[in-house]
């Protein structure tokens, strides 16, 4: 497998979180992987941003026009952050997994067509809304993860999201994640 993916949102959203679940999704399966953070002011709620390659790759920047996958936490950071995907190729478009309130906010009309035209893929959820009736706020980008492993194209599976987060989560949290988890399959 070879993925390139950007993981973005603000500061707050488990931006870091997501990226720590990818990393040991792809060690499970014995894949390489590289990842560089970039932060904003994530104290103050700015942008968040991770590049993730699986596979064989030299370096852990993801160039713009090149990125496999696009899991945005957040509809104006998954704007921000559309230059990096990339066009079709082999028939396949590149695939956009976002936290979106509602169909209007993700894409935007004015860029609705030119993904379209590059043949991205886009599936959008409101994650945040399914956290928040958890009464676990900050669980929104599991229910996303839930969410974007159930859909065709994704570089891991539900399966292996499971495996991960329950290695990764401590006994306290353990049970709201894999329930976010599943919530966000559910979708």
């Amino acid at each position: 497998m070879k993925c390139q993916a950007i993981i973005a949102g603000i500061g707050g959203q488990g931006v870091l979180f997501a990226a720590k679940v990818f990393t040991e999704m792809a060690r499970r399966k014995k894949l390489q992987i590289l990842g560089s953070q970039t932060f904003g002011m994530s104290q103050r709620g700015g942008s968040v941003m991770t590049h993730m390659k699986i596979g064989e790759f030299d370096s852990p920047l993801v160039c713009e026009g090149e990125a496999d996958l696009l899991f945005a936490l957040d509809c104006t950071e998954a704007h921000r952050n559309l230059p990096y995907l990339r066009s079709t190729q082999n028939g396949q478009g590149a695939l956009c997994v976002v936290n979106a309130p509602n169909s209007n906010a993700f894409p935007d009309g004015r860029v609705a067509g030119l993904l379209d035209e590059m043949g991205v893929v886009v599936h959008t959820c409101d994650a945040a809304a399914v956290a928040l009736h958890m009464n676990h706020p900050m669980a929104a980008n599991l229910v996303l993860l839930g969410f974007g492993s159930s859909r065709e194209h994704f570089p891991f599976t539900y399966e292996d999201a499971l495996e991960a987060i329950e290695t990764l989560s401590g006994p306290t949290q353990r049970a709201v994640n894999l329930d976010a988890l599943e919530r966000g399959r559910r979708l």
